[in-house]
């Protein structure tokens, strides 16, 4: 068993004892970010979980949790569990060439998520996702890159708002994103092989087909993908 699954299958039994535990029940309600609830997984429904895209409502509730996170182990748990498909989609997607993408991932989110202070109105579930996989993917490699250079350490609380995220990694996180919302396997498929090979006409000829096939198949699937983006 991969060390995705081993501490995904961990996190979800940990859920399944949280969510029904009166204690964490009446703890969660006194966030008054959504409605009272009577078990946790009521309160994952309120900010989005498992349903397709993100409603204002459920970016709401979300934020909401967010800001009990940076004090609250609980609510950072309860947001973990939202964002953990989104997780599992980046993991996957790296593994083959990143080993315990998962755990690097999880670990990541954990500190995007007590450090959070979502803006009114922005895609709450969507950020921590490409945050997460920031500091786990992106800035250990440009911290190696990098001259060493004294700081004060009194900055080193300071996180950027709107971390950097570089072309490759922001279409990985779209499309990883984009499996979660239901995006047809074989779109992203196409996208990943258009980045791969580099033109329609390169791509028709490895799948026998004629390159406006492959361009009317990339609008498509285009159109999906900015769907995914806009929500």
């Amino acid at each position: 068993m991969t060390s995705e699954h081993v501490l995904s299958h961990r996190l979800d039994r940990e859920w399944r004892c949280i969510a029904r535990d009166p204690r964490a029940v009446a703890r969660a309600n006194g966030w008054r970010a959504s409605a009272p609830v009577a078990h946790l997984d009521e309160l994952l429904a309120a900010c989005g979980h498992g349903a397709r895209g993100q409603a204002e409502e459920h970016n709401v509730v979300l934020a909401a949790i967010v800001a009990a996170a940076g004090q609250d182990d609980l609510a950072a748990r309860v947001v973990m569990q939202r964002i953990l498909p989104g997780l599992i989609a980046i993991a996957r997607r790296r593994r083959s060439f990143e080993r315990d993408a998962f755990e690097e991932l999880a670990g990541a989110a954990w500190v995007a998520i007590r450090r959070a202070h979502p803006r009114a109105g922005a895609p709450v579930a969507a950020n921590l996702v490409r945050d997460a996989a920031y500091r786990a993917f992106t800035a250990p490699g440009r911290r190696l890159s990098s001259t060493e250079i004294a700081v004060d350490p009194r900055t080193l609380d300071e996180e950027p708002y709107e971390p950097r995220i570089g072309p490759c990694e922001e279409l990985a996180t779209l499309l990883a994103e984009a499996r979660v919302e239901g995006v047809p396997t074989a779109d992203l498929d196409l996208f990943r092989e258009l980045a791969t090979v580099g033109s329609p006409g390169r791509v028709a000829a490895r799948r026998s087909v004629t390159p406006r096939t492959i361009r009317n198949h990339r609008d498509r699937a285009a159109a999906r993908l900015r769907e995914v983006a806009a929500a």
